[in-house]
């Protein structure tokens, strides 16, 4: 059964003279994690809230494990929880207040509250605080106790908004590993996120999308496709010439004191040699995620007003 079935959802705000997201169609398939990319203002977050029932679409349908997202509302909350982009904990609340009651006022028994609340705060390195007020707390910790509230719950469907913005990368890695755990318990996750390197350890399925379409979509096997080539190379702009370059592949400027060739693996050593003779900076490595994100949505400005 798939998590959310959408066709052809558009928004368009009131005061806006474009649209934040038209015609977007995407099945989520039960227990996997789901990952929305793009730019700022791409219209991510706007999909989200949608999905969420926190904003109803303009035009089209969306269905939450066959639930109508106009007509069943109230069934549908029952069944998610989120980590809203601007969500912000409540400065005079606890760390322990802000899991237990939020656990408590979704039916959880008294015992199971704070049997959760305790794992997560452990989990997230949050046990040691759980008495001090949020407003005493740094903002990567106040961010932590928004995502251990959605993380606790027995939610089918989570929504997770940029959870790991302004997190250090341990704190990050923390976040991961209770992703995994919830998706491993069957949880269907939708995840939106500007860091490709967590896209790719997480993603089961992505979509990326710009000025509120969808420009491509499948696994990250499938997303890669879109670079036929399957090396990066980097190499010194000064003393190296583009048009020699582009005979070995596609060339990017960027914008720094290098170039960026996808090529081959046959084209390494004569491109090295070229190199070393010349003694210009070489480097191999991986295409990654954020390669192919860059060659599909390009690098002019974004001159959306929503995201």
């Amino acid at each position: 059964m798939n998590a959310v079935e959408a066709v052809e959802v558009t928004k368009k705000y009131k005061r806006s003279l474009s649209f934040a997201i038209s015609n977007i169609s995407l099945n989520i398939k039960s227990g996997r994690i789901f990952t929305l990319l793009g730019r700022n203002g791409a219209g991510k977050t706007t999909f989200v809230r949608i999905c969420a029932t926190q904003l109803l679409p303009t035009s089209g349908t969306i269905t939450i494990f066959n639930h109508d997202l106009i007509r069943d509302t109230e069934k549908i909350r029952n069944y998610i929880s989120i980590v809203p982009q601007e969500g912000r904990p409540l400065r005079a609340l606890t760390p322990w207040d802000h899991v237990y009651y939020w656990l408590r006022i979704r039916g959880m028994d008294k015992v199971e509250a704070a049997k959760r609340t305790k794992k997560i705060l452990l989990d997230f390195e949050l046990y040691d605080v759980r008495n001090k007020l949020a407003m005493y707390l740094s903002g990567g910790m106040k961010q932590k106790i928004l995502v251990a509230m959605a993380m606790a719950t027995d939610s089918k469907l989570l929504f997770l908004d940029e959870p790991t913005i302004g997190l250090d990368p341990v704190s990050r890695r923390q976040i991961w590993k209770a992703i995994k755990e919830k998706k491993e318990s069957g949880t269907t996750i939708m995840l939106t996120t500007h860091y490709m390197d967590e896209a790719e350890i997480l993603s089961d399925d992505i979509v990326i999308i710009d000025k509120g379409i969808v420009v491509e979509q499948g696994t990250l096997s499938d997303i890669r496709k879109n670079i036929k080539e399957n090396i990066k190379i980097e190499i010194s702009k000064s003393g190296m010439d583009v048009e020699t370059l582009k005979s070995y592949g596609s060339v990017v400027d960027t914008g720094a004191d290098t170039l960026r060739l996808f090529t081959f693996e046959s084209n390494i050593q004569e491109l090295s040699g070229i190199a070393i003779k010349r003694n210009l900076f070489f480097k191999v490595s991986p295409i990654t995620l954020d390669d192919v994100f860059v060659s599909l949505v390009g690098t002019e400005p974004n001159n959306s007003d929503s995201d």
